[in-house]
């Protein structure tokens, strides 16, 4: 498979993609933490400049970029392939959380316990399948879990903190229907084996490009690695 260079202004920030990857994914597998938000190209958080290069995007919503953006140079990075070495501007940034990306990996994973917290909230704990496996992530980031028997995913937060890494916590609410969540009513056994893509950043200890909204998943091990670390502000 084809390999392109893509370098990043104005950081200097540089990665290798494959033509069957999008931009966004190949930064993220180098542990380049770039803006994001829904990665199926409908919300525009990822929109960059190609100052140079050839691409091509996957299907995406005209919303988040419209068509007189199109052919004035902007893309989705989570939608773009590239075909040639590309120069891309980043418009929404944080220079320090960009150079803080843990690269994605893929793990197998047990399911040791699903926990009723409430009458539709369920605590889901995942230990790894290989002994004395951890995964590095940080405050502020989520995990793509598969459904069982298929390959869709679906994207939680960790609850546990970075410290206690030998195992998965999320804490899920359960929708009827819902094509992971109603899982947890009895669809799933324990020890049940399944595979983790992890970690997307949605947000990173106390710097955010999101509207305070958008951080109720992260704010229960936000609060814990706050007070596992002393800092109150």
């Amino acid at each position: 498979m084809p390999t392109h260079k893509v370098r990043f202004q104005p950081v200097g920030i540089e990665i290798e993609v494959n033509e069957d990857e999008t931009v966004l994914n190949a930064a993220f597998r180098q542990g380049v933490s770039l803006t994001h938000g829904c990665r199926e190209g409908q919300c525009s958080a990822c929109k960059s400049f190609l100052l140079d290069g050839d691409i091509e995007m996957e299907k995406y919503s005209t919303f988040a970029l419209p068509e007189y953006e199109s052919e004035e140079g902007y893309v989705l990075l989570c939608r773009s392939h590239a075909y040639s070495d590309l120069e891309v501007e980043l418009i929404n940034y944080d220079e320090d959380i960009l150079r803080l990306g843990i690269p994605i990996v893929t793990l197998q994973t047990i399911v040791e316990e699903i926990e009723p917290l409430t009458h539709d909230i369920k605590r889901l704990v995942l230990r790894f399948a290989e002994p004395g496996q951890r995964m590095l992530f940080t405050a502020g980031q989520y995990a793509d879990i598969r459904i069982p028997g298929s390959e869709e995913h679906r994207a939680y937060s960790m609850a546990n903190t970075p410290r206690t890494n030998d195992h998965l916590e999320f804490i899920i609410k359960v929708f009827p229907g819902g094509r992971f969540s109603s899982l947890l009513e009895g669809g799933i056994s324990e020890p049940e084996h399944g595979r983790i893509c992890s970690t997307w950043t949605v947000c990173n200890s106390w710097k955010s490009a999101y509207p305070a909204s958008a951080l109720c998943q992260p704010c229960q091990w936000l609060r814990r690695r706050m007070s596992g670390t002393g800092r109150q502000d």
